[in-house]
Parts: C-alpha cells; sequence; structure tokens
C-alpha cells in the first residue's frame, strides 16, 4: 500500500469518525425567534355625552314665541311658528330647541337701530345709542315674534285669564319688551330695570305684538312661565321655560 492510500485512508476514517460524533451530539438549542410585543395603551373608559343636535334658528318670518296653550289639566308654553321656513304650514317648536336671532346690521335689513332722541325711550340708552329691535311692526326682513292664546276656547279658565310672566333675563346690556300707544309713547311690559318676576295678564283668544329690544348684542336667556286657573279652580303652570335668543352675529 503506498503512503498516499494510507493518507487518504486515514482521512477518510477521520471523516466518518467526526461525523459518528457529531451525531451523537445533540443540537443547540434555538434562539428564541424576536417576539413583536404590541403595545396598547391603557385608556380610562369615560363616557361622553353625545352632542347636542343642533338648535333650529329662526331669523326671519312671524312666529307667536310666546304661545299658551291648554293641554288637558296642563298648560303648555311653546313657540308657534309661521315662518313657512324650512317647513310649510304652522309648526309648533320647543323653546329650548329654538335659537331666537336678531340679525346684525342697520334697520331695515338688520336689527340695530340708534336709540330715539325722545326722553321717553331714555330707558334704552342715550340718544344714538346703538340698539337691537325685533319690531313691533312687522318687517318682513326681520323675525317678528309674537304673544298668542289664540288656541285657548272661552270658559276653558277662569276669568279666561292667563299669566306670562318673565322670571329671569341672563346676557349682556338690557332687555326690554314694550309697545307703542296711540299716541307714540312707549308702554313697557318687561325690563331688566326692575326686579323679577314681572307679569303679563292676557285674555284667552289673544294675538299681540310687541318691541324686543336689547341693548348689547351676544347671547341672551330669557325664561318665562305661563301661569292660569282652569275652571274647575285647578292651577296650572308650564314652569319656567328658557329661551335663547342671539343678538347680532351667529356663533
Amino acid at each position: 500500500m503506498t503512503t498516499r492510500t494510507i493518507r487518504m485512508t486515514a482521512a477518510l476514517a477521520t471523516t466518518a469518525a467526526l461525523a459518528v460524533l457529531a451525531a451523537c451530539i445533540p443540537p443547540p438549542p434555538q434562539s428564541p425567534s424576536p417576539t413583536t410585543t404590541s403595545s396598547t395603551s391603557s385608556t380610562t373608559s369615560t363616557t361622553t355625552t353625545a352632542p347636542a343636535p343642533p338648535k333650529h334658528v329662526m331669523s326671519i318670518g312671524h312666529a307667536d314665541v310666546l304661545e299658551v296653550a291648554v293641554a288637558g289639566n296642563s298648560v303648555v308654553l311653546q313657540i308657534k311658528d309661521d315662518s313657512n321656513i324650512p317647513e310649510p304650514g304652522t309648526v309648533f317648536r320647543d323653546p329650548t330647541e329654538t335659537v331666537l336671532h336678531a340679525k346684525p346690521g342697520p334697520g331695515p335689513t338688520g336689527s340695530e337701530l340708534a336709540v330715539p332722541a325722545s326722553p321717553a325711550f331714555s330707558f334704552l340708552g342715550d340718544p344714538g345709542d346703538p340698539v337691537w329691535i325685533l319690531p313691533e311692526v312687522q318687517n318682513t326682513n326681520l323675525l317678528w315674534p309674537g304673544l298668542s292664546t289664540e288656541r285657548i276656547a272661552g270658559g276653558v279658565l277662569q276669568g279666561n285669564q292667563v299669566q306670562v310672566h318673565l322670571d329671569a333675563v341672563t346676557g349682556p346690556g338690557s332687555f326690554h319688551l314694550y309697545n307703542v300707544s296711540a299716541f307714540g309713547a312707549p308702554v313697557i311690559r318687561y325690563t331688566t330695570d326692575e326686579p323679577f318676576p314681572q307679569t303679563i295678564t292676557t285674555s284667552n283668544n289673544t294675538h299681540a305684538h310687541y318691541s324686543w329690544a336689547f341693548t348689547a348684542a351676544g347671547r341672551h336667556t330669557l325664561t318665562f312661565r305661563a301661569t292660569a286657573t282652569l275652571a274647575n279652580g285647578t292651577q296650572v303652570t308650564s314652569g319656567p321655560v328658557d329661551y335663547t335668543f342671539v343678538v347680532g352675529e351667529l356663533p
């Protein structure tokens, strides 16, 4: 046997021995594969109130915003909307879901006027001061708010009378409700210059209009309440009802 043959035989034997040895050694433990950790931030669950639906805005047309009616053994205070906007015909609206808008800009297209120089109107401010008025006499460019008890039939109430109270006013400036007499003098019905509550007593089947005057632009809340005595002697009330007026630009 040649030296080359001996060397090859030895190499083969060594290779075989290594193969047998490798087969006897257990494989090394597998390294764990990379793990993706999902990070979940813990957020405290809170109960959120759904946003209130947008309120209906009335800027033009006729509406008896103080519409008093008797329903069974109760009296209700609501808005009788005859503007035909956007729905045709008469719509009875919840005052708490309605915004009554005194449009910005000078009259007659807007509600802003100057306080007259007559001393009789000094309750509105100094002559020439701005005042925003929803008028007693209809201006087709503006909201024309009225008072109505037309749906209360005769004999339903004792004395055929109902009281409409103004309990509170919040907002910038002053508020005054008045009508002008046949002699041109203002007759004040409600005013923030006097303590509350203040009351208008009116008969059933009545329809009336007044001037609604605000001495500052902004959001105003007027709280009204209707009371009456039914024919059977039961005293009834609508409870306080908030009306929202926005004077000038809408927010």
